[in-house]
């Protein structure tokens, strides 16, 4: 059994969704389960409806021609006059959500499910279309997730059972099943989501509930790069990289994975697969535990924006609890922190802008000095052998220091494979290509 993650510019034109049927043709020997985002763009749209209500039905008006256009092109007559009622129907439902001024976190989760719903149907009459007998799976029926809405965790034990229960009786009959991405529920019986490119999560999900062979996640490149191609043009396209790897790419910008999709494969020791849907015959980006690695760094990631956060108190001195004391206020607002560093009086952190940023900053400045600067980026550098080779840690620097690049703060040790430095944000794209460059494009045995 395997699972197939397909992205939203995977099945954002007719075209890719006729290149979704034959991979799938090609792969029922195997039991595939199908997970599916919203085509490219509604979800976007989606979101802009709680941020602007009055807005609500322009959008909404949008997301049926993007939804009419596609099905005009995949169907004849008689049937895309049927899937384009049930467009109607979710978009007539959705315009019921859409009639507040003001929406909490559940509300919102109601409203981007949306997008996945309808894609899914489309996809799995396409399927059928083609030949292939397939069935829409509503994710909330088989997902079930804690209640952070926004950004869901799944809770393993009911998830691995509803899974079971739904999917493999329908897997048994040859019938291929189309799941939404993104979505699950709550304990409480609550629709939720999971967090922005969410579908690769979703992915991961089931192939841990089902103990899949392998997971593929369909995009709409050739599989992760050494960096990102637009950066730097000299980018290879890397063949194995390790879970560990992957994971702190998709942590610390790269984005081909969701940040959480490695979890729960390395939990059941499932590899996963990178493809591309516009040319199924590359061999993509396997991640697995062991590759064939060799070279100390694998990859370079970055994030053009960060806020660099510094927090100076006297009292940390020859205190204890004081660091716990600063972090329980982050998990208060649940910000999640990339990179710390500590000195006698001193801790520097850095993270992604976030909602409740300004009344967590104004609580640490309840007990101490804080302040914020939003003019920095960060990179990192990954590889299993990276903090091990003093050779590789001292030409990182040399290479910046010769294009007079300061370092503001890094992180060496916290993670045995990235090396994380915090530098301005208008020199990121710069430090990026010259230490792709002279790092990784003379020996990369590995993305050849």
């Amino acid at each position: 059994m395997i699972v197939s993650k397909f992205g939203g510019t995977s099945v954002a034109t007719a075209q890719k969704i006729s290149n979704l049927c034959q991979i799938t043709k090609k792969s029922l020997a195997k039991d595939p389960v199908i997970v599916v985002s919203a085509v490219a763009g509604v979800t976007d749209l989606l979101s802009e409806i709680p941020e602007n209500p009055n807005n609500a039905k322009s959008k909404i008006e949008r997301i049926r021609k993007i939804h009419y256009d596609l099905i005009s092109n995949l169907f004849k007559n008689t049937q895309s006059n049927e899937i384009k009622n049930y467009i109607n129907q979710e978009l007539a439902d959705l315009s019921k959500h859409t009639r507040k001024k003001i929406y909490d976190k559940s509300e919102i989760d109601k409203i981007l499910a949306f997008g996945e719903i309808m894609s899914s149907h489309i996809i799995a009459k396409a399927l059928e279309s083609s030949g292939i007998p397939a069935r829409q799976i509503v994710a909330s029926d088989v997902i079930v997730t804690n209640d952070n809405f926004g950004s869901a965790d799944f809770l393993p034990a009911p998830t691995k059972k509803k899974t079971k229960k739904v999917l493999l009786p329908i897997i048994k009959e040859k019938i291929v099943p189309v799941v939404t991405g993104f979505i699950g529920t709550s304990k409480n019986g609550k629709l939720t989501t999971l967090g922005r490119g969410g579908s690769d999560y979703t992915a991961a999900i089931i192939g841990f509930s089902l103990n899949a062979k392998e997971i593929e996640i369909w995009t709409d490149v050739d599989g992760i790069f050494t960096t990102d191609p637009k950066v730097a043009p000299k980018a290879k396209l890397i063949r194995q990289i390790s879970y560990k790897e992957a994971s702190e790419l998709a942590a610390f910008g790269a984005k081909v994975l969701h940040p959480r999709t490695i979890k729960p494969a390395i939990k059941a020791g499932i590899a996963v697969r990178v493809l591309n849907t516009q040319d199924p015959n590359c061999q993509g980006t396997l991640i697995c535990d062991k590759p064939d690695l060799k070279n100390p760094i694998t990859a370079i990631s970055f994030k053009r924006k960060i806020t660099l956060i510094n927090i100076y108190s006297t009292e940390m001195l020859f205190k204890k609890g004081f660091l716990a004391k600063i972090f329980k206020v982050f998990a208060k607002y649940n910000i999640s922190i990339d990179l710390v560093s500590v000195s006698e009086v001193t801790v520097s952190v850095t993270l992604e802008n976030h909602d409740h940023l300004a009344k967590a900053l104004d609580e640490l400045s309840k007990f101490s000095s804080v302040s914020a600067n939003t003019n920095y980026g960060m990179i990192s550098l990954i590889g299993e052998g990276i903090v091990t080779s003093s050779e590789t840690i001292k030409k990182i620097f040399d290479i910046l220091d010769e294009r007079k690049i300061l370092v503001k703060m890094i992180s060496l040790g916290a993670s045995d494979i990235n090396v994380g430095l915090v530098l301005q944000y208008n020199r990121i794209e710069e430090a990026v290509n010259v230490l792709h460059n002279k790092l990784l494009i003379k020996n990369l045995n590995n993305a050849k």
